[in-house]
């Protein structure tokens, strides 16, 4: 018998990796909004570029304190909340039947593609070097955190992420060495989903992209733009076809490797695995538009309408 999904330690891993992962900064590569963002089959799960923020526990990255500094949007909480349109428990899913095919697809083409090349991947390469792709990927979806910093107005963001991409650039030898946090200057999220929801614009219905993974209107249309303001989109030289599949096929690898574990605690524990995904997707992407820290865990909805409602106990600690 499966367990409830509702249990806090499947929730608490959950959200962890979608509070990061989903989705964020545009891809560095590509020419089409198909193959602008990088992506991980697995449930749908989508990483470009700047999902070099996830937590990669087997990695042996920062520790998660510090990567949690860079993995959040470096906004204040917004005054005024983005009007989202949602319905009761924050969900508004009126194609859930086209999107449970999508779900459904996209872990079918994980099973038989994405992860076994994934593991490959990780058995293939010590994690320092994973290590070092990881933050060369970061380091070239820098240019559209910045744009989109500009695009908030959020001048100090906007100084950080250009401090970031000269010193790995440079010093850090083309992104390989995060020599930017080392000095205590930390990445941050932004993307044009989050420039929208600041000024305003609604989310719309929740949408499940094949590939891609969830989704909103607002953020599908993020995603299309986010291509457009990457530089790398337009460069042009010998072998270009060749380097920027090869970074798409290297995005999608890295963020696979990093959601193994939880994506197999939720498929033995979650009763409903789409219902968990959109459930935790739509609260932590609210909070990422809105500049909070993402949604305590024990205070998101029920992941299925017979799940029983789990308290916090009293006094029970905050994550991160």
């Amino acid at each position: 018998m499966r367990m409830n999904p509702a249990r806090p330690d499947v929730r608490r891993n959950l959200a962890r990796s979608l509070a990061v992962l989903l989705p964020l900064t545009a891809a560095p590569v590509a020419a089409s909004p198909v193959a602008a963002s990088p992506v991980v089959w697995a449930a749908g799960l989508t990483a470009p570029a700047a999902a070099a923020e996830m937590r990669l526990a087997d990695m042996g990255l920062a520790a998660d304190s510090a990567m949690a500094a860079g993995e959040r949007s470096a906004l204040a909480p917004a005054k005024t909340p983005a009007k989202d349109a949602d319905g009761p428990g924050g969900i508004r899913d009126p194609f859930e039947g086209w999107n449970r095919g999508v779900y459904g697809f996209n872990r079918g083409l994980d099973r038989a593609l994405v992860r076994p090349a994934a593991m490959g991947y990780r058995r293939a390469l010590p994690k320092e070097a994973r290590e070092g792709v990881h933050n060369v990927l970061a380091n070239l979806g820098a240019p559209v955190v910045f744009i989109n910093d500009v695009l908030q107005v959020q001048p100090r963001p906007a100084g950080e992420t250009a401090v970031r991409f000269a010193v790995n650039t440079t010093v850090g030898v083309l992104g390989v060495f995060d020599v930017a946090s080392q000095m205590g200057v930390y990445r941050h999220r932004a993307d044009f989903g989050q420039t929208l929801g600041r000024y305003g614009v609604g989310s719309g219905p929740f949408v499940y992209l094949p590939v891609f993974g969830p989704s909103s209107v607002r953020d599908t249309v993020g995603l299309v733009v986010n291509a457009a303001m990457d530089p790398l989109n337009y460069a042009r030289f010998d072998g270009d076809t060749a380097t920027k599949l090869s970074l798409i096929g290297l995005n999608a690898l890295d963020t696979r490797v990093g959601l193994d574990k939880d994506l197999k605690d939720l498929d033995r524990s979650a009763t409903d695995p789409y219902a968990a995904t959109r459930s935790v997707w739509i609260q932590n992407r609210r909070a990422f538009i809105r500049g909070e820290k993402p949604e305590d865990v024990q205070d998101l909805p029920d992941f299925t309408p017979d799940a029983p409602a789990s308290p916090a106990p009293a006094g029970h600690p905050k994550p991160g």
